[in-house]
């Protein structure tokens, strides 16, 4: 069994270009169906937040536009979100950055939130060094992204250079936010390093490369939290085999 550490964002505004700031959080879409991978494949899993504040909820992500108009869909998710109690109280970010605690992966879930409250967190950043050091598994989907961009180590980008996607510059069009935000995150991964990558809006698009796991936009969570999960239980099936004694 792995240990996978979710962080979700506890931002409740975005400051927008015009002056005005857009309410935000993290998407339930992008959430709720990786915790239920991640468990359905026997892992554990911790949810944090900066300063482990309650994470907020974007109810924005209920609109039906986002369901096909299937309001049994929305029902369902909102059902499935309440009966996950530990978003509500999650752990700090940074108590675990200074305790030294150790995790076999770290996902971070988008939403527009990331991007206010994540996007500078050096807590993040040093739990993403740390797992990945221990060869551990790093995923992102969608704004969640915006949680790997503190991950330096001597100035520069752990993930440069790497392939990676996140949502796309043709998404943000299509969200009327394309020019309200400072900076698309996909101009901001470039300038760092990364190597990204789109498919078409809305559909499904997930790259892996060496540790790093990022699936572009809500529909591609439920394969990059799959993909995340199996290659954890290999990754553990090893390690249990190359054991002289039983594992922990």
């Amino acid at each position: 069994m792995a240990h996978i550490l979710i962080v979700l964002s506890a931002a409740d505004m975005l400051p927008l270009n015009n002056g005005v700031s857009l309410p935000t959080g993290f998407w339930a879409q992008e959430f709720v169906p990786a915790y239920h991978s991640f468990l359905e494949h026997g892992h554990q899993i911790s949810i944090a937040t900066r300063r482990g504040r309650p994470a907020v909820l974007d109810e924005h992500c209920f609109a039906p536009e986002f369901h096909h108009h299937d309001i049994g869909r929305i029902l369902n998710l909102r059902e499935q979100l309440d009966e996950i109690e530990a978003w509500r109280n999650p752990l700090s970010l940074e108590r675990l950055a200074l305790s030294g605690a150790k995790f076999d992966a770290v996902f971070f879930p988008g939403g527009y939130g990331p991007l206010a409250d994540l996007v500078d967190s050096e807590a993040a950043g040093n739990l993403i060094k740390r797992t990945v050091a221990r060869h551990g598994l790093i995923g992102a989907v969608c704004h969640g992204a915006a949680g790997l961009i503190t991950a330096q180590h001597e100035g520069n980008w752990l993930f440069s250079g790497y392939r990676l996607t996140c949502f796309s510059p043709a998404e943000e069009n299509s969200a009327g936010l394309a020019h309200r935000l400072p900076e698309l995150l996909a101009d901001t991964l470039e300038k760092l390093g990364g190597k990204l990558s789109f498919g078409a809006p809305g559909k499904e698009h997930v790259i892996v490369d060496r540790q790093l796991y990022t699936g572009q936009n809500p529909d591609s969570v439920a394969k990059l939290a799959y993909l995340m999960a199996t290659q954890l239980k290999k990754i553990r099936s090893l390690d249990k085999n190359a054991c002289a004694v039983p594992c922990d």
